[in-house]
């Protein structure tokens, strides 16, 4: 097994690992939360891949080794990015419905 591959396999499971967790967290559907973090994941580096194979016609400025680098790297950043997005978006959430039990009391 390459490194890549095992690189790519701890970055799938960690992926999945926290996108599970922050659904639990938020009472939202965990699988389908988990593999919208995967797929987010895989579509960039596929992106990626697909951009390099186009761009690498044209310059062979890059040598793949690094692009895979690169194209993980992307992939993680842009998964963060969706984790703190969704985090923060359902967390707004959670603060409205918290807000309006909070007027209901004070009403009654």
């Amino acid at each position: 097994m390459s490194l890549i591959t095992i690189l790519l396999i701890i970055i799938l499971i960690t992926i999945g690992w926290a996108f599970y967790r922050l659904a639990k967290k938020y009472e939202k559907n965990k699988w389908v939360y988990t593999l919208v973090g995967i797929i987010a994941f895989v579509g960039v580096v596929l992106v990626n891949a697909v951009l390099y194979a186009f761009f690498s016609e044209i310059s062979n400025n890059i040598d793949i080794e690094t692009h895979r680098l690169i194209a993980f790297l992307v992939g993680v950043l842009t998964s963060i990015l969706l984790h703190f997005i969704l985090e923060k978006n359902w967390l707004k959430g959670k603060n409205i419905e918290a807000e309006e039990a909070i007027n209901e009391i004070g009403e009654g």
